[in-house]
């Protein structure tokens, strides 16, 4: 199924190139977290700390989204990659030397997704540039695979290495960046600049890529759903590393065990995406499958402290495995749908749009966290979202948003 896509050069070097990013990434996620939040121990440094994540794709994508058009894609990737990697160096240099400080922690995750900014809508609109028609659907979807299995082993390594070694797993992440600037430097594609896009100013093509919101009816159920559902995810991500810790009093190996979870079965699903993708209506998996099995997850999650020993831990894992038995089928028809509702022109733009529009609340969210979890305690704020995620899901099935996206597979 895969193999004639993989016949393609340029294709297995971009491949490489965010498999290890990717391996970085899943390291970094458990350890960086981990480390925030022991540094500080403060549930609220590692709310903050997780906007500073966010913030910068809400904000920055659209507006560079109309400088990247202009540039070569490829040349963007690659220096993002370096710069980033030059950015966590300088963050490693001080936590060796213990000179880090909690708001340290905030201002390098800030800068370093800040310079992702540029990276994110180059790489969406670059593999269209060498790859097409079922090729572009079936490297879309093997790249989906290839992250998510390389995010597993990231995951796996993170979680020991937050707690025995947090300077070697922001090692590994440094060498990941690097890597990945090499391997996209070693591509051969023959780009193009669109000169309508290069000689337009920059208000006019920032301007274009708003206007499609608009004019795009299925990119606009996109962009809303992806928001909705962002929101409501965080509020998990913020408070992750103190929920184990402070509330289930557990150690970080598990939720490292919760991240290869949701990255294994996401994994399976988006293997069989294939198949399984003419059973399910659109309109079913960004609702029931989205806001329903995101609904579950938080009321079980408040729940969960409860339970101790044998229970606790079988309960636990069938959370996250619905949980990634369901992201993975979701989240393989959205990067699939994406590049057939958005017109190729637009790509670049339409992707800073959407990662901004689909992210915005969440930095919003997480100050929200950090300042309401000191008073009400983290299981409760956990319910709230389980409760809220329901109520989304009774919206869209009420007023049938979503069926528009059914006439189009």
């Amino acid at each position: 199924m895969y193999r004639e896509v993989l016949q393609n050069r340029n294709y297995r070097k971009l491949l490489a190139a965010n498999a290890v990013n990717r391996l970085g990434d899943g390291v970094d996620s458990i350890a960086f977290t981990w480390l925030a939040y022991t540094a500080t121990e403060s549930a609220s440094i590692s709310a903050l700390v997780f906007a500073a994540n966010i913030l910068p794709t809400a904000l920055f994508q659209p507006l560079v989204a109309p400088v990247v058009d202009k540039w070569k894609k490829k040349s963007v990737m690659m220096w993002a990659d370096w710069l980033r990697g030059l950015l966590l160096a300088g963050f490693i240099g001080l936590l060796l030397q213990n000179r880090l400080t909690p708001w340290m922690f905030v201002a390098f995750t800030f800068f370093i997704n800040t310079v992702e900014a540029f990276r994110i809508p180059a790489g969406v609109a670059y593999l269209p540039k060498f790859l097409e028609g079922d090729q572009l659907d079936r490297g879309i979807n093997l790249n989906q695979i290839t992250d998510q299995a390389f995010t597993l082993a990231g995951t796996a390594a993170g979680g020991v290495l937050a707690a025995f070694s947090p300077a070697l797993a922001m090692g590994i992440d440094l060498a990941s960046f690097l890597l990945s600037g090499l391997f996209i430097a070693g591509m051969k594609v023959d780009e193009v600049v669109d000169e309508a896009v290069r000689e337009s100013g920059y208000w006019t093509n920032l301007k274009g890529g708003f206007q499609y919101l608009r004019k795009n009816r299925a990119f606009g159920i996109f962009v809303t759903v992806a928001l909705l559902s962002n929101m409501l995810a965080c509020v998990f991500s913020a408070l992750a590393a103190a929920y184990v810790s402070g509330v289930l009093h557990e150690p970080p190996t598990y939720l490292s065990a919760a991240e290869m979870i949701l990255t294994v079965c996401g994994l399976v699903m988006v293997w069989l995406y294939p198949k399984l993708s003419g059973h399910f209506r659109p309109s079913i998996l960004l609702t029931w499958f989205m806001f329903g099995v995101s609904g579950l997850l938080y009321l079980g999650l408040a729940f969960l402290p409860g339970l101790t020993g044998t229970g606790r831990t079988a309960a636990w894992a069938l959370l996250f495995v619905v949980m990634g038995l369901s992201s993975g089928l979701t989240g393989a028809f959205l990067n699939i749908m994406f590049v057939k509702v958005v017109e190729q022109a637009y790509l670049a733009r339409a992707a800073g749009v959407f990662n901004s529009a689909v992210t915005l609340s969440m930095p919003v969210m997480s100050f929200l966290l950090a300042a309401v979890v000191p008073i009400t305690g983290i299981p409760v704020l956990l319910g709230a979202a389980g409760v809220l995620s329901l109520a989304v899901l009774a919206v869209f099935r009420l007023r049938g948003n979503c069926k528009i996206l059914d006439a189009m597979v």
